[in-house]
């Protein structure tokens, strides 16, 4: 049977964490933590343009956990400044090619 082969770099970072003990049970849960909470912004972006303070009190997060998300999703182009609502930028998720 023909095995599909992994790119290399999949087979480096495997072998890395193999050196270096496998990913920890603590290491899964941040990750999995991280994913839900860059979701629940994505979420709480579809209904529209929103400021900081009101993502963060939508998702139950804090406003520095919101902000870091924000910036991750703005860095791998997902969103984008949307304007001004005093003294904060408003931040909507880019429309996706259909």
């Amino acid at each position: 049977m023909n095995e599909v082969k992994r790119p290399e770099w999949r087979e480096a970072l495997r072998g890395f964490r193999e050196r270096m003990g496998g990913l920890t049970e603590a290491r899964k849960a941040y990750a999995k933590t991280d994913r839900e909470t860059r979701q629940a912004v994505r979420d709480a972006l579809r209904s529209g343009p929103k400021t900081v303070p009101a993502i963060a009190a939508e998702t139950k997060v804090s406003g520095q956990a919101v902000l870091w998300h924000l910036m991750a999703l703005k860095r791998y182009g997902e969103l984008t400044e949307a304007g001004r609502a005093g003294d904060y930028f408003l931040y909507a998720l880019k429309e996706r090619d259909k």
